[in-house]
């Protein structure tokens, strides 16, 4: 396989990516709500969170709960989206 190959990785910033991890969490008639944090979250995703998320990512986490949106929806977008992103390299499940 070539060098330009293995580097390559989906597209992080599909809206249909997004809007598929939010209509799989959040109920129909909250999910307009939800899509702008979703994908604003996404961005700050450059690579699995270590020991702790980055600063950015905790900022975005911040400003959208103060902004009213449930804490436990912005939970399970995160995992959501973390699960797609970065499949776990043992089995290659995707978790969320």
């Amino acid at each position: 396989m070539s060098s330009r190959m293995r580097g390559r990785q989906p597209q992080r910033h599909s809206r249909e990516f997004v809007r598929e991890v939010v209509a799989a969490v959040v109920p129909e008639q909250e999910r307009e709500r939800y899509l702008p944090f979703a994908r604003e979250l996404c961005a700050t995703l450059k690579r699995p969170p270590g020991p702790d998320y980055t600063r950015r990512t905790k900022l975005v986490i911040a400003r959208w709960f103060r902004r009213g949106l449930h804490g436990k929806l912005l939970w399970r977008i995160g995992v959501g989206l973390l699960g797609r992103l970065f499949p776990d390299p043992a089995t290659g499940e995707v978790a969320g």
